[in-house]
């Protein structure tokens, strides 16, 4: 039984100009995550350690990310753990000084050869494990991938791949990918295809045999990486092999909606906004429902930010169905005749006319309270 840790989209280095002074933070969140996967692939003493492309996310990282991750390979390489590193679309190797040309990894094998055509074999447990890697080239991506068909019968036989699968729920497809099909996993006969490139978890399975996994980032990079985060724990030999997943995130990102219909005044919206409070969450918040009053989002934001790592929130609230704007439609005011135009305007607006309508209905009733005007 050969055991593997399996990752990819590890993409240390990455920037986050949106969180401001907490980037330095989140950015050692992936350092963490990233000692968290040695950790744990030294906990289940697996014999290999597979990162499937990005491990960092670009081809020129800074000297600490790159010294974090030599001492991490040679920390498990004194377990007689392998490392076996493939490129990337990020962090690839097209260009001179791409990481993994300049730098030494020599305690990891690194599938950094566009060209090559047999695999790498290492003896294991008295196994010989062949693996195969087809490494990101900008210049050619959408060169051959036959050198992924098995060789030859013996042995234990693993492909890394950074690559798209047609088909998937996650498809949108570039000219750069690398495009790979469900047929192709098939044809090449692997034992296991270690796959990245996309985010989320997927297993691929034919007859309840697995053929490949994508591992999905450890640590969610943006939106949509939401919740738990995983490697894949690999188990196999020639007669098959089981998949486990195991979590690794240091933070989580959530995308939640919040019906705000009925609240009558601003406390209750802080307090409702703050039942999702979380120090190790990030946000995106979509505030909905209809409103009596207008939201000052810069004033609610500074208000529950301290509450969470990270909020991020989306007014699609209505005021314009509001008995409140009803009410002042009627008004000899100002503010009264903007409300029956924008009435107008409505009756005849497409959807998205509509959206940008109520956004401006909002945005200009906010600056009626602003100048004192009131807001009843």
């Amino acid at each position: 039984m050969i055991k593997l840790l399996h990752t990819a989209d590890v993409h240390l280095d990455s920037s986050f100009p949106s969180l401001g002074e907490k980037e330095e933070l989140r950015k050692n969140d992936f350092i963490q995550t990233f000692e968290r996967l040695l950790s744990l692939a030294i906990k289940n003493e697996v014999d290999f350690f597979l990162v499937a492309g990005d491990l960092f996310n670009s081809a020129t990282p800074s000297s600490f990310s790159i010294g974090k991750v030599q001492s991490g390979i040679r920390r498990l390489a004194d377990r007689g753990i392998i490392s076996i590193i493939l490129p990337g679309t990020h962090d690839h190797v097209s260009q001179v000084n791409s990481v993994y040309r300049r730098h030494d990894f020599s305690d990891a094998i690194v599938l950094d050869d566009p060209g090559r055509k047999d695999p790498v074999v290492v003896e294991k447990r008295g196994k010989k494990v062949c693996f195969y890697g087809a490494p990101y080239v900008s210049s050619d991506a959408g060169h051959s991938l036959a050198a992924m068909t098995r060789k030859f019968s013996e042995g234990i036989h693993v492909g890394l791949l950074h690559g798209s699968r047609k088909g998937s729920p996650e498809w949108n497809y570039r000219k750069k990918d690398l495009v790979f099909t469900l047929d192709d996993l098939k044809k090449w006969r692997l034992d296991y295809v270690a796959l990245g490139h996309y985010h989320n978890f997927e297993i691929f399975s034919e007859s309840n045999r697995v053929l490949a996994c994508y591992p999905g980032s450890p640590e969610g990079k943006k939106f949509g990486e939401n919740g738990v985060r995983h490697a894949a724990l690999v188990r196999l030999d020639e007669h098959g092999l089981i998949v486990d997943k195991a979590a690794v995130n240091a933070r989580t990102l959530q995308e939640q909606r919040l019906d705000l219909t009925g609240i009558s005044d601003r406390q209750t919206v802080r307090e409702a906004i703050l039942s999702f409070a979380d120090s190790n969450t990030l946000l995106r918040l979509t505030l909905e429902g209809i409103l009596e009053f207008p939201l000052d989002m810069d004033l609610l934001q500074a208000q529950v930010c301290d509450s969470f790592f990270h909020i991020e929130m989306i007014d699609h609230t209505s005021l314009f169905d509001s008995h409140f704007a009803g009410r002042i439609a009627d008004e000899e005011t100002v503010r009264g005749c903007f409300v029956r135009r924008v009435q107008k305007l409505m009756a005849g607006a497409s959807p998205d006319e509509k959206n940008l309508l109520e956004q401006a209905f909002r945005e200009v009733l906010m600056r009626f309270k602003a100048n004192g005007k009131g807001l009843g």
